[in-house]
């Protein structure tokens, strides 16, 4: 009798990490475009709590991940994550990793959703050669920006293949600084962020001059 070896495909989940100060749909995009070209079963929005790269004007972790919570309500293959929020001190990218393998076991291939501009800074994150063991990072491609990103794969070099992937995405030149500046100036968000994340940063009275008891300066790190 001869047996055939079965081999079970991996499930795919998705992680988008980041300060969602505010979470606009740029982020949406981004996350639902990989989630349809990479065959994602879901993607995790995971808020961080004090990140290494973000250092001043970042509202409290509760205002954020309710927005953020808000934002991917209407999605069945979005959800969210607060692990990073409950986690004291910086929030690394490696120790969410390995808390959602922790988690869901060795059958799960993760997917690391990252804008250009953290694609850049890869070569300086924590334990950055073991990340690119653990998961695959999916990396959201300004058209400007093919030569910076090619100088991030000649870096890494072999450990690149197979491990950074690229995305194209419809250009959407949208960023959290840019919108904070409008909302601060009593400018229309509207368009650029969910209708629901909207409400909430009326309703609570973020992001204006008075909003100062709620903003956290620090730095976030990966």
């Amino acid at each position: 009798m001869i047996l055939l070896e079965t081999t079970t495909k991996k499930r795919r989940i998705g992680i988008i990490g980041g300060t969602f100060n505010p979470i606009h749909l740029g982020h949406l995009m981004i996350a639902e475009v990989a989630y349809e070209e990479f065959e994602l079963e879901q993607v995790i929005f995971v808020p961080t709590h004090i990140s290494p790269h973000k250092f001043h004007d970042v509202i409290s972790a509760y205002h954020r991940y309710a927005m953020t919570a808000a934002a991917v309500e209407d999605n069945p293959h979005f959800t969210i994550s607060d692990v990073e929020i409950k986690r004291d001190g910086y929030s690394y990218t490696i120790d969410t990793i390995r808390y959602f393998q922790e988690q869901m076991g060795p059958d799960v291939e993760f997917y690391f959703i990252a804008g250009t501009d953290t694609i850049e800074l890869l070569p300086s994150w924590h334990y950055i050669d073991e990340l690119l063991q653990l998961c695959h990072f999916i990396g959201a491609m300004r058209p400007d920006a093919k030569e910076m990103v090619d100088s991030v794969l000649e870096f890494f070099g072999e450990k690149a293949i197979g491990r950074i992937h690229l995305l194209q995405v419809p250009e959407m030149k949208l960023s959290a600084t840019y919108l904070r500046e409008r909302l601060r100036a009593g400018k229309t968000v509207r368009y650029m962020l969910p209708k629901c994340v909207v409400d909430y940063i009326t309703n609570n009275n973020i992001y204006t001059d008075v909003d100062s008891t709620s903003v956290l300066h620090t730095e976030h790190t990966n």
